[in-house]
């Protein structure tokens, strides 16, 4: 009977006549399209009358035919994209094998670095203990040499005595008697042998403590992200974007020189007449905009007025974001050369500044001093590790994002040269787990990569969000605005996260 079946998937070669279980003796001869039954001439009657119906022969012809059809198409297309996928699911697997191994060496070489910590303090603490043992006994060995030489002495004393008392008149008697008193009388002090009282105290083996040294394990596919709301803010590209709030935000459209404060149902509430590119709202809600015009970096004040804080001529600011010292990041560029093609005397650069302009650090060559980091940097944010994160335009149509520790050494580029084609990142966000996301215009997606700038997933895709072009992440809101001059909420939700032991 198996193997039957295993020849026939779809039924025996050949079945006996069906009888219907509703109206005895009648044959079920009939095929209801609708309801996708076999019934007989009187349930089309009762039940099916108003149904798409037909006899089974004839259905069976006209499947037949139309089947028969497209058994080349099956054979000749179907399989082979069914093989394609079979491959693919193979590809997929031997790619998950190859980034687990990743994920599991990187573990391996923390608990490496860890245990060498721990290896490091514990021949430290080693000696220290042999230090002090060292120490200790060389006080009791020079006290043990005293005693063994007021022995040594007191046995010669004694020693001459008896050989010589019978010969020895009563003054020499005396004074070898008081001088072996003096010597016995002697005293040294002993109590300098103390006891070894260096001591090792176990410190907290804390399980809690352990997991946050090794680190978490994450899972990216567990990330959730939901539309919660839209609306058309305008039929113009949206250039700016920034969260005050869950419930507010500022935004700049094309071709408009003003900054609009708007609430979550798109109603304008406020509007400061400035041209920008960015714009970076503090932890105490100050606003800090680079002022194109005035190649300065100003504050928006409540009274819808512009002020400027200080200057960054003769360069013109790009992209802010506040640092994690209550500091500014500051993209700048000069004007004086091409935006794609510098030259020798181009500055191309991320500034790291107090909130009144005085330069902290300044991060424009890689480590060699020569080679620039920068093509023309257009936005910047500093991740939760202390990272740089610079969207890095190479060309009008084409952008990277490179990622720098706060030391500024050059960590990753994203996408490597040579993968996932080109891309046109127009702005950058980072979670609370340190994951970079990346809003990319040409092919209507977000990328979601790892703090270390390497490729997760996708977090949204065409069917989500069209041509995002302006991005912020306000706690678990993440606001999107497109070239269209729609704005989408989502709530973003990270996953849990797992020990690594």
């Amino acid at each position: 009977m198996a193997d039957k079946e295993e020849e026939y998937p779809l039924g025996t070669a050949q079945e006996h006549a069906l009888m219907c279980e509703k109206h005895d003796l009648m044959p079920i001869d009939v095929t209801c399209e609708d309801c996708e039954e076999f019934i007989c001439s009187k349930c089309v009657k009762e039940d099916h009358k108003d149904h798409d119906w037909i006899t089974i022969p004839t259905a069976a012809t006209l499947k037949t035919r139309g089947l028969m059809k497209s058994l080349k198409k099956i054979e000749e297309e179907d399989i082979q994209e069914l093989d394609k996928k079979i491959q693919t699911a193979f590809q997929q697997m031997e790619e998950n094998k190859k980034r687990c191994k990743i994920e599991v060496s990187k573990l391996q070489k923390h608990y490496d670095a860890i245990v060498e910590k721990l290896q490091n303090i514990k021949e430290k603490q080693e000696k220290t203990l042999r230090e002090s043992l060292e120490k200790k006994n060389a006080e009791v060995t020079e006290m043990k040499l005293s005693l063994q030489k007021k022995k040594k002495s007191v046995l010669l004393h004694i020693k001459s005595m008896r050989e010589n008392g019978s010969s020895m008149d009563d003054i020499i008697w005396i004074k070898a008697h008081r001088e072996l008193t003096r010597v016995l009388s002697t005293k040294l002090d002993t109590d300098t042998m103390s006891d070894f009282l260096l001591r090792h105290e176990n410190g907290d083996i804390n399980e809690e403590v352990l997991e946050s040294m090794l680190g978490k394990t994450f899972d990216a596919e567990q990330i959730t992200i939901t539309e919660t709301y839209s609306f058309q803010w305008s039929d113009k590209r949206i250039v700016v974007l920034e969260a005050m709030n869950e419930d507010a935000c500022l935004i700049r459209q094309f071709g408009f020189p003003y900054v609009a404060q708007i609430n979550n149902s798109g109603k304008k509430e406020n509007e400061f007449s400035v041209d920008v590119n960015d714009v970076c709202v503090t932890d105490n809600n100050e606003v800090y905009v680079p002022d194109w015009k005035n190649k300065s970096i100003s504050r928006l004040s409540p009274s819808d007025s512009v002020y400027p804080v200080f200057s960054a001529d003769p360069l013109r600011p790009e992209g802010i974001c506040q640092t994690k010292d209550g500091g500014l990041l500051i993209s700048l560029a000069d004007t004086k050369t091409g935006a794609y093609q510098p030259n020798s005397n181009s500055r191309r650069l991320v500034r790291h500044v107090t909130l009144t302009g005085d330069v902290i650090r300044e991060y424009e060559y890689q480590a060699d001093s020569q080679t620039r980091l920068f093509t023309f940097p257009n936005r910047v944010k500093q991740n939760g590790n202390t990272d740089i994160c610079v969207i890095n335009w190479t060309s009008i149509t084409i952008g990277e994002l490179v990622v720098l520790s706060f030391s500024g050494s050059l960590k990753s580029v994203y996408p490597a040269q040579g993968q996932r084609g080109k891309c046109a990142f127009t702005n950058v966000v980072c979670d609370s787990h340190c994951n970079i996301i990346l809003s990319e215009l040409q092919n209507n997606s977000l990328h979601l990569l790892s703090p270390d700038g390497e490729f997760l997933r996708y977090l949204l895709t065409e069917n989500q969000v069209n041509g995002p072009t302006a991005m912020s992440l306000k706690k678990s809101t993440l606001w999107i605005g497109d070239f269209q001059g729609l704005v989408k909420v989502f709530q973003y939700k990270s996953s849990e996260v797992k020990s690594s032991v």
